[in-house]
């Protein structure tokens, strides 16, 4: 029988967490932000204090808001200008807090070159921290375009902020890939920066592709698996007239089918960021003398006005931006709609629906099993003929977790029992009931490869009766995890796995025998889910009512072979039903 039979209703499809809510442009020094003194940006001046800066960004920021759909702004800082002109500066950065989100982004005071003082360095980031850290609205974006380090040793510059500023919230901190931005797995891939938010930068100049697949499998590579947790921090191309490699370009309209190099980049970039649904901060907003500014300025101070330069750049950079398209908010909710029963058997696979950072938290953006479900928790498909398998979660790494409601049916003293296959040292899971650990190390035997699944026994204590949230969290590397038993009393092993016969039609039923008669349970009025004969999820029917082949019937499905699983808390049923 084919393995899919033995899976769960498959779930709906449930999308990746977004970093969309960030739809953001850089406001820049004309000069660029690389540079050693302060940094003036555009519109401002060497003699603003702190209340002629703060007339300024009203006035940039709230037209970015205006002209363009902003809601968060990137903002350069350096050493020079936090710790010698932090009297004006926090002018700029307090108003935008006050109209968004904003990133506090370093540059250092050339490209290629480093801080030239450390003690400056993190001199600088402390004043910031100190007066921000508490801020929702404020992020930290330890280093721009890093391509000064090594691998190493940007990681252990990035570990060593993370020590010295424990307060900054995990997902308030940005971390920019090696190179130019340009390498995210680099930096994503190294444990300690979990729950950091990564950022990509993408340019024309990187690359000379004609076509919009070529610039979408471009930026693709620079992030890799981590799309979930990546902000394009920077990308923009021309928006005003200009030369480029000694060829002349007028002003595009990127609207339209891609007809040369920039028209290439602008539209594949958009359309590769919106397929993420990934927040982004075009480059640049505002900088004068820049040819990719998206606006320019007339005007001083209190008068300062924004005039968007290319209509069309605006539109696809809008169209880029997802978090504008209206969507049903995140939610939590049971697999398949009916919280799992405790006592009972709850199969790993069927983790609530709800999505990243939701219902699961899981390090890779995309189901690297490839089965079963389409979000990105990596699920295994297992060659076996024991219908209470089918699949497992599996390419686990340390500190991804998936949850689970469950309904405990009375009060009292539970034992757990993991079915778990590893070929990892010291790899399991550590279990939760509503945020409070109730199982700290269940470790999997250490096995050949990753096919000899066992079962592994602890004592979970007492739980109330009623609805709770069970969390499942990663110990380790590369563990399998099959499903969870959770039993009254003390011990907790695998039941025998046995074929038997129902009554009620004339087909086979294979069962987890674990004490329930298969009959009145299929008189249970549970609904069921319904597969094709290749392993099809095609929907539910409930089956309460005139036998499961007419329920069938009932719900429309057309003559053919079909086959249909039932959960209930103490059996797993597999059926297969010929509808003529």
């Amino acid at each position: 029988m084919n393995k899919v039979m033995f899976g769960v209703l498959l779930a709906c499809m449930c999308a990746i967490a977004a970093t969309n809510e960030f739809r953001g442009v850089n406001w820049a020094d004309p000069r660029d932000n690389f540079v050693s003194d302060k940094l003036v940006l555009t519109g401002m001046s060497k003699s603003d204090t702190y209340e002629s800066a703060s007339v300024v960004a009203d006035k940039v920021i709230g037209q970015f808001q205006e002209l363009l759909g902003t809601n968060s702004v990137r903002i350069p800082v350096n050493e020079a200008t936090i710790l010698d002109w932090w009297g004006t500066y926090t002018g700029v950065i307090d108003v935008g807090l006050t109209k968004g989100r904003v990133i506090l982004c370093y540059w250092g005071p050339a490209h290629g070159a480093g801080p030239a003082n450390m003690d400056r360095f993190w001199s600088m980031w402390k004043k910031i921290v100190d007066a921000y850290a508490d801020e929702p609205n404020a992020y930290f974006e330890i280093f721009n375009e890093p391509n000064m380090y090594n691998k190493n040793d940007l990681r252990n510059l990035y570990a060593t902020w993370l020590e010295k500023f424990p307060n900054v919230p995990r997902n308030h901190i940005i971390l920019d890939g090696t190179g130019m931005a340009q390498n995210v797995p680099e930096v994503a891939d190294d444990s300690r920066f979990d729950e950091c938010l990564l950022a990509v930068h993408d340019y024309s100049m990187w690359g000379f592709f004609k076509s919009e697949a070529e610039w979408m499998g471009h930026i693709s590579g620079e992030v890799g698996k981590y799309a979930d947790r990546t902000i394009c921090t920077e990308w923009g191309g021309a928006m005003s007239p200009g030369t480029k490699n000694g060829e002349y370009f007028d002003y595009q309209d990127y609207n339209k089918p891609t007809s040369n190099y920039f028209m290439a980049y602008i539209r594949g970039i958009t359309e590769q960021l919106r397929k993420w649904e990934m927040g982004s901060f075009y480059w640049v907003g505002l900088k004068e003398g820049d040819w990719y500014s998206m606006t320019k300025k007339s005007g001083e101070g209190a008068n300062i006005k924004l005039e968007i330069v290319n209509q069309s750049g605006v539109d696809r950079m809008q169209y880029s931006w997802t978090d504008t398209v209206e969507t049903a908010p995140a939610k939590q909710d049971p697999f398949g709609g009916k919280a799992w029963a405790i006592p009972g058997v709850i199969q790993a696979e069927d983790y609530d629906e709800g999505g990243s950072r939701v219902s699961f938290y899981d390090k890779s953006s995309e189901n690297e099993g490839g089965a079963y479900r389409e979000d990105a928790v990596d699920i295994v498909a297992l060659d076996s003929t024991d219908a209470s398998k089918g699949y497992a979660i599996g390419y686990t790494q340390d500190g991804e977790w998936l949850e689970y409601t469950v309904n405990v049916e009375k009060e009292g003293d539970y034992t757990v029992g993991v079915s778990m296959a590893t070929a990892s040292e010291k790899a399991g899971v550590k279990l939760f009931v509503d945020g409070e650990v109730v199982a700290d190390s269940v470790l999997a035997r250490q096995g050949e490869d990753w096919s000899e699944y066992e079962s592994a026994e602890a004592k979970i204590g007492k739980l109330a009766a009623g609805e709770h949230v069970l969390k499942m969290q990663i110990v380790g590397n590369y563990v399998n995890i099959d499903r969870i038993r959770v039993c009254e009393g003390t011990a907790c092993k695998d039941p025998v796995v046995e074929d038997v016969q129902d009554s009620t039609d004339s087909t086979t039923t294979y069962m987890a025998n674990f004490g329930k008669n298969p009959t009145s349970f299929m008189q249970s009025g549970r609904n069921a889910g319904v597969f094709s004969a290749t392993g099809r999820f095609l929907g539910r029917v409930d089956v309460s009512h005139g036998g499961v082949t007419e329920s069938l019937k009932m719900a429309g499905f057309a003559p053919g072979v079909y086959f249909v699983r039932f959960s209930a808390e103490n059996s797993i049923i597999l059926r297969k039903i010929c509808v003529e």
